[in-house]
């Protein structure tokens, strides 16, 4: 999630705002980053160049401050620009509040919608096989047997 501040700000380029919130996840842990300019650009889809560039962007707008520890760069923010009070409570509370956990509310909605569904087709009296046993729907994986069948299906295509 990005923090408003960086849709307020038209000094930055929606790759400056990715980046940023990138950091910002990145330094929840410890109050500082460490990634190196490629990591960032791999992450984001862009050239390290373009990390050097908005990097120095931000330490110009005092959204970051840099130091080397052992040689090693370390990005903090400047918590006076981008307060984090409310990332860190996310990072730690694992209420429906925050949905810190997008699988559990992604099953709980759809289990929700689910068994409305289920209900509907019940009082339909048309309630398909699927639906009374989910477990038909259920992942596994193929036998050898099915594997087979299946390049030897594919084999047309190759």
């Amino acid at each position: 999630m990005k923090p408003r501040i960086l849709f307020n700000d038209k000094n930055l380029t929606r790759t400056d705002t990715d980046l940023l919130s990138l950091i910002i996840s990145l330094t929840l842990k410890n109050d500082y980053c460490f990634a190196t300019n490629k990591y960032l650009a791999n992450y984001i889809n862009t050239s390290e160049r373009t990390i050097s560039y908005s990097l120095s962007k931000f330490k110009e707008l005092k959204y970051i401050f840099v130091k080397r520890v052992n040689g090693n760069r370390r990005i903090y923010l400047n918590k006076e620009k981008i307060p984090t009070r409310i990332a860190n409570e996310s990072a730690t509370d694992c209420s429906n509040e925050y949905a810190t956990d997008c699988d559990y509310n992604i099953n709980k909605e759809y289990k929700k919608e689910y068994s409305n569904k289920l209900k509907r087709f019940k009082q339909k009296g048309i309630v398909p096989k699927w639906m009374e046993n989910p477990d038909l729907c259920k992942e596994k994986p193929a036998s050898p047997e099915e594997i087979a069948e299946m390049e030897e299906m594919l084999k047309d295509f190759k």
